[in-house]
Formats: C-alpha cells, structure tokens, sequence
C-alpha cells in the first residue's frame, strides 16, 4: 500500500472518522492547530443571521449561519448535512461499488471514480499502461476546465454581470458536450474500469482550442472591470496553512498532488501549478482562470488516445489508497478488499479544509462579499455529506 498507518508525514490532507491523512501516510493524530478554531460568543447587539439551507445564490443546499451586529460579520459556521446520504457500499463488488462512488458529484465524478479505482489497483498490485494514464489525464483535466469555469460563471452572479455569466454558461456546456464525445457520458460515467479508461480523444484539440481563445477573451475583459475586480480583492483573506487545491495555491502554497511522481505522469506534459500570493478571492479566481488555459496545453500535448479493452476485473484481496487533485483539491481513497469484494472503504474530501479556511476568511468582512467569498473556494458540499456503510 503506497500508504503506510502510523505518524504523521508530509503535509495534511483532511480526515474521515478518527483517520487524518497526510500527504505520506494515514493517522490518528490531527495536526497541530486543527481544532484550534475559537468558539465565538454573542456580544451585546449581535444576532445570527440564517442563510440557507435552500435559497437563491447558493448552488447545493448548505446551511449557513452568519453572526453580525447588523452588516459586520463576526463568526461564520456552515452546516453541510443537509446533503447528507449514506451510500452501502461494503460488500459489493468493484463494478458495484463504481457506480455509486461515481455518483457522489457528477461533476466531479471522474476524479472521485479515478481515485477509488487507483486505490482498487493498490491494493490488487495491478499494472496500469502508460496510454491508460494518460486517458486519465485527459478526463481529469476536461473535469478541471470544467469546473473552474462553473467557479468563475458563479462569481461573476452576485456581481450582475449577465453578458459573462451566460457566455461562460455556454463554455461549460461546450466543454460538456466534449467530454460527451470523448467519453460517451457528459458526467464520465461508465468511462472507468480497473486498469482501462473507454475514452477517446479523436478531433478535440481544435474544439478545446476555440474554448481557450473565447475564455482568454472573456477572463481579460473581467480583469480590465474595476467593479469586478474590487469585489474580489481583499475579500477573505486568509492565511491557513491547511488549504487545499487553489484555495491554498492562491495563497503562495505550492499544494498539487499533480507534481506526485508515481501517480499520474504529470511531469511529461507542460503542467506547472498555479501559485499567487493574493490569499483573497482576486487570487483564487486568478489561479482557475490560468488554470483552464494551462490544462487545454495540457490535454494537447497527450496526443492521440483511443479506448482500452474491458477486461474482467480481478477478485482478489488486499487494501489500498489513492490521491488525485481534484479541481478543488486533494481527494483521498482507501479501499480494503476481500474476495474482489468491498470490505472497508472511505474517503477525504478537499470541501472539509476549505470551509475551515472560508470560516475563517469571512471575518471582517460584510454579508454583500459573502456570496463572492464562498463561490471563490469552488466548495462542493455533496462530497462532504456521504457516509459509507
């Protein structure tokens, strides 16, 4: 198993259950200054504003409490059970077991699927061929444009800026019907097997090209827009060092799991990681910007991929983990097999570290830079709420 239980190693990951994960190993100890976040208590004139579960602005029912005198904000606490769900996976085959983990956020069901599946390998010691890495690349990064062009739609919202929120609106949908043809599922699912990837990257260079000269338009525009851009600078600040994805690499941490060797091979394309030193939502939305372009250079330098054999998946046993960067941050995956069946298995989440720093960056700030705040951290909480039974 590529990771090892016991102390602490490399730089921290997130939890689940009493399991903290580092970049090197698996714990029980939590890093210093974890629970270090102080509980704020109610001055005279201050009240708690309720916003949420279900209300316009937000995209997943989350539940969002904001403590003020009347515009300040003083304290912040996010609930995410309200997507709580419990998933059976535990005795299930592998191929069973996929079609749910895949499931747990469509739009990002390519890196929660490639993860459980590399943490599937793990454990079963297979061999996975260099063109299949490569196919792994490609939907990851597709899944990365996508997503931070659903980020960046969402910041220009609360600032009315309709023209660019329909424009990028339509960008995601090309790069959906993309993703549509080169893997058969917009969402990748049913693309993913132990050691093959049913994807194709025939004809799609040029297409994404067309998307890569729209948005550079776009993004130059909203960074020649004062009014845009004094939305974003100096809102939540924040200077955590337990970031992940590029909420930490907007703050000067130089956080990918792509530079991992072992992996993915990442090194062998032009890949760099993104890394401003703003530590505000200017910084975060700057980094998913160069992002989108950096992975179209990416996704062109793979050459030609065409669709790997289904072979029958192996039943043996074993336990094993794996960590992708998803397009917001580290994801984990531990999975303990027995007889090719699931006996143990769960995951960390990158939403887990960056609503701590979110909370945190809210501080000071007024409800009006809530909405820009929270979307720059491009949170996902359907991957926060899922239990494994």
């Amino acid at each position: 198993m590529r990771y090892k239980f016991g102390e602490p190693s490399g730089r921290y990951i997130g939890h689940w259950g009493k399991y903290h994960v580092y970049a090197d190993s698996i714990s029980e100890i939590a890093p210093d200054g974890y629970n270090d976040l102080p509980v704020h208590k109610m001055a005279p004139g201050e009240f708690n504003f309720q916003y949420g579960p279900s209300t316009g602005g937000l995209m997943e029912s989350v539940g969002i409490t904001l403590t003020t005198p009347g515009e300040l904000i003083n304290s912040v606490a996010v609930d995410p059970s309200y997507k709580a769900r419990s998933l059976k996976l535990k005795g299930k085959s592998i191929g069973e077991a996929l079609l749910l983990v895949e499931r747990i956020n469509g739009f990002h069901a390519a890196s929660n699927s490639l993860s459980f599946l590399m943490a599937v390998e793990d454990a079963l010691d297979l061999e996975v061929t260099v063109e299949v890495q490569k196919a792994r690349i490609l939907q990851l990064e597709l899944e990365r444009i996508r997503s931070n062009l659903e980020v960046i739609k969402r910041l220009c919202e609360p600032a009315g800026f309709g023209v660019p929120t329909n424009q990028l609106g339509y960008l995601r949908e090309k790069v959906s019907r993309i993703i549509s043809g080169v893997a058969g599922h917009r969402f990748f699912f049913g693309a993913n097997a132990p050691g093959c990837s049913r994807v194709s990257s025939s004809g799609i260079n040029e297409k994404l090209s067309e998307v890569g000269q729209e948005f550079q338009r776009l993004y130059a525009g909203l960074l020649e827009s004062k009014i845009f851009l004094n939305r974003l600078q100096n809102n939540g600040v924040t200077k955590d060092s337990l970031l992940t994805g590029p909420a930490a690499r907007a703050s000067g941490l130089r956080y990918d799991s792509r530079t991992v060797r072992g992996e993915l091979p990442y090194m062998e394309t032009p890949f760099y990681p993104v890394v401003r030193e703003e530590k505000d939502c200017f910084g975060r939305f700057c980094v998913r910007g160069e992002e989108v372009l950096n992975s179209i250079d990416i996704i062109a330098s793979l050459g030609s991929l065409k669709e790997t054999v289904r072979t029958e998946i192996p039943k043996g046993s074993g336990e094993g983990c794996a960590r992708l960067e998803s397009p917001q941050g580290d994801i984990f995956y531990y999975v303990q097999l027995k007889n090719g069946s699931i006996e143990d298995l769960w995951h960390v989440s990158p939403g887990t570290l960056n609503i701590r720093a979110f909370r945190e960056s809210m501080k000071g700030n007024i409800f009006t830079d809530f909405h820009f705040n929270w979307e720059s951290f491009g949170i996902w909480i359907s991957e926060l709420g899922v239990v494994i039974q």
